[in-house]
Protein backbone atom coordinates (compact mmCIF):
# COMPACT_ATOMS: atom_id res chain seq x y z
CA UNK A 1 0.00 0.00 0.00
CA UNK A 2 1.26 3.25 -0.81
CA UNK A 3 2.36 5.53 1.79
CA UNK A 4 -0.15 8.69 1.18
CA UNK A 5 -3.38 6.00 0.86
CA UNK A 6 -2.01 4.29 4.12
CA UNK A 7 -2.08 7.95 6.08
CA UNK A 8 -5.40 8.28 4.84
CA UNK A 9 -7.04 5.16 5.88
CA UNK A 10 -5.15 5.61 9.41
CA UNK A 11 -6.77 9.87 9.17
CA UNK A 12 -10.36 8.18 7.96
CA UNK A 13 -10.25 5.50 10.52
CA UNK A 14 -9.02 8.32 13.50
CA UNK A 15 -12.06 10.26 12.76
CA UNK A 16 -14.36 7.53 12.51
CA UNK A 17 -13.81 6.19 15.84
CA UNK A 18 -14.53 9.70 17.17
CA UNK A 19 -18.33 9.80 15.95
CA UNK A 20 -20.84 8.64 18.60
CA UNK A 21 -24.04 9.94 17.34
CA UNK A 22 -25.66 7.40 14.88
CA UNK A 23 -28.56 5.78 14.25
CA UNK A 24 -28.19 1.64 13.78
CA UNK A 25 -27.51 1.92 10.21
CA UNK A 26 -25.06 4.34 10.85
CA UNK A 27 -23.66 2.08 13.37
CA UNK A 28 -23.25 -1.01 11.05
CA UNK A 29 -21.39 0.78 8.25
CA UNK A 30 -19.27 2.58 10.80
CA UNK A 31 -18.34 -0.76 12.28
CA UNK A 32 -18.15 -2.74 8.50
CA UNK A 33 -15.66 0.33 7.12
CA UNK A 34 -13.48 1.03 10.09
CA UNK A 35 -12.94 -3.38 10.35
CA UNK A 36 -12.52 -3.18 6.42
CA UNK A 37 -9.84 -0.38 7.00
CA UNK A 38 -8.03 -1.95 10.05
CA UNK A 39 -8.03 -5.24 7.92
CA UNK A 40 -5.99 -3.27 5.36
CA UNK A 41 -3.35 -1.42 7.53
CA UNK A 42 -2.57 -4.49 9.67
CA UNK A 43 -2.69 -6.73 6.68
CA UNK A 44 -0.12 -7.41 4.19
CA UNK A 45 -0.18 -7.39 0.49
CA UNK A 46 -1.34 -10.49 -0.43
CA UNK A 47 -5.28 -10.02 -0.35
CA UNK A 48 -5.43 -6.51 -0.82
CA UNK A 49 -7.81 -6.04 -3.57
CA UNK A 50 -11.03 -7.82 -2.27
CA UNK A 51 -10.44 -5.94 0.81
CA UNK A 52 -10.20 -2.34 -1.36
CA UNK A 53 -13.46 -3.51 -3.18
CA UNK A 54 -15.40 -4.10 0.18
CA UNK A 55 -14.02 -0.72 1.70
CA UNK A 56 -14.81 0.99 -1.54
CA UNK A 57 -18.39 -0.16 -1.28
CA UNK A 58 -18.92 0.83 2.86
CA UNK A 59 -17.40 4.04 1.75
CA UNK A 60 -19.55 5.03 -0.65
CA UNK A 61 -22.63 3.67 2.17
CA UNK A 62 -20.98 5.61 4.28
CA UNK A 63 -21.16 8.93 2.77
CA UNK A 64 -24.74 8.58 1.78
CA UNK A 65 -25.50 7.81 5.38
CA UNK A 66 -23.23 10.32 7.23
CA UNK A 67 -22.92 13.78 4.45
CA UNK A 68 -25.25 15.94 6.38
CA UNK A 69 -23.96 14.94 9.87
CA UNK A 70 -20.78 14.25 9.94
CA UNK A 71 -19.04 16.25 6.86
CA UNK A 72 -15.64 15.86 8.07
CA UNK A 73 -15.34 12.03 7.90
CA UNK A 74 -17.59 11.92 4.42
CA UNK A 75 -14.84 14.40 2.94
CA UNK A 76 -12.36 11.66 4.15
CA UNK A 77 -14.28 8.85 2.64
CA UNK A 78 -14.42 10.36 -0.47
CA UNK A 79 -10.39 11.61 -0.09
CA UNK A 80 -9.89 7.50 0.01
CA UNK A 81 -12.67 6.48 -2.69
CA UNK A 82 -10.27 9.46 -4.80
CA UNK A 83 -7.16 7.23 -4.13
CA UNK A 84 -8.76 4.14 -4.32
CA UNK A 85 -9.81 4.63 -7.97
CA UNK A 86 -6.10 6.38 -8.58
CA UNK A 87 -5.49 2.65 -7.88
CA UNK A 88 -7.79 1.15 -10.31
CA UNK A 89 -10.09 -0.15 -7.87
Amino acid sequence: MDKPLHNRLEQLHDELQQIESVDEAERQILQKVMSDIKKLIEGGEGQQRPAYDRLGEGLREGIELLEASHPRATMLMGQVIDALAKMGI
